[in-house]
Order: C-alpha cells, then structure tokens, then sequence
C-alpha cells in the first residue's frame, strides 16, 4: 500500500456548514454617567480654544483657585500689535579704525605750551600758594597728560632721565667697565 501525503485540502467529502445566525440590530451602548474627572487629567496641562473675558492668560488648572478675584480694575484682553515686516537687513559693512594719534599728539602739544599751566606749575615748585581753581586745573591737566603719553606710547623725557640716574650699577659691570676704560699704555717702560 503506497503511502498518501497529507494535504489541508477538504477532501470528497462535504464540510459542514456553519448554522444561519439571526441578525440583531445593534444597540450602541448607553453612556454612563461620569462622576469626576478622568484619570491623568491632573498632570496635563489644560489648553482652553476660547479665550474667556475674565481670564485672558493661559494658567495651569492644578494652581489656584477657579474663582477670579477682582482687584477694582477691569481686565480687558490685551490686544497685541502685529508686527511690519522689516526689509531685509543689508550687509553692514566692516568698522574702519581711524587714527587718532594726530589729534592727540596735538592735544599734547596745547597742555606742553600751555602758559597758564607753566606758571601755575612754577608757583607750585617755588612752593607759593595756589588757589583751588589753579589747583584743580593743573591736575587735571597733568592727569590728561599722562593718559596722552600713555596711549601714544611715548615716555616723559623726565622720567626717563630719572629712570637712568636711579638705575643700580652692577659693581661687577663697573669692574669690567674700569677694565675696558683703562689705558695700558702706562704699564710700558
């Protein structure tokens, strides 16, 4: 007897019929009443379509109370301005730097001949009395000054005289200096 594969295929055989089933009108379910709110509804923020006359600001529904307090003025929506269109920005074009080393050196220049100011500066150093104007003059002046000689770079021609006097000598930079200076022409008989 050979053998015979299985197959799903229904065979001679008639399958049976599924019995005829009357059919109903569905009835939607009833609604049921609702006592409360829905679960979750306390962490979502509420998003209100309508604006309503007495709260115009959106608020978090968890914070505060419901009821709106008046405080004796008049809430009115705020009506915001729309804004024009601006015309496209152009290009900005890049900041030149001007040079104004002329015009300080000159200002230098006018506090350096300034009369008045060497005669105060006179009175100053004879150790004569100056009156609080002239004093008042002559330090702003000298302040002016030094703020001019700091950013042209340049340095006080007295100062650096002073810097050059007070500038310690090395005692074995001076011994190499006698050396040098020294003839040795005298040592020869």
């Amino acid at each position: 007897m050979s053998r015979s594969k299985k197959s799903r295929k229904p065979g001679r055989m008639k399958s049976a019929s599924a019995p005829k089933k009357v059919v109903l009108e569905e009835k939607e379910p009833r609604a049921r009443k609702t006592s409360g709110n829905k679960a979750g509804t306390r962490q979502q923020v509420a998003k209100d379509n309508a604006i309503s006359s007495d709260n115009a600001a959106a608020k978090d529904p968890r914070i505060g109370s419901k009821k709106p307090i008046d405080l004796g003025i008049v809430l009115t929506p705020v009506k915001k301005a729309k804004k024009q269109k601006q015309p496209a920005k152009t290009h900005v074009a890049p900041i030149q730097v001007i040079d104004d080393s002329e015009d300080l050196e000159q200002e230098l220049l006018t506090i350096e001949g300034n009369v008045e100011l060497q005669q105060i500066a006179a009175k100053v150093d004879s150790g004569e009395e100056v009156s609080e104007q002239e004093a008042e003059l002559l330090a702003t002046s000298l302040e002016r000054y030094q703020q001019l000689i700091d950013t042209l770079g340049l340095e006080n021609d007295e100062a650096s005289e002073v810097s050059e006097a007070t500038e310690e000598i090395d005692p074995e930079d001076e011994l190499w200096d006698k050396l040098d200076s020294s003839d040795l022409s005298d040592f020869k008989e």
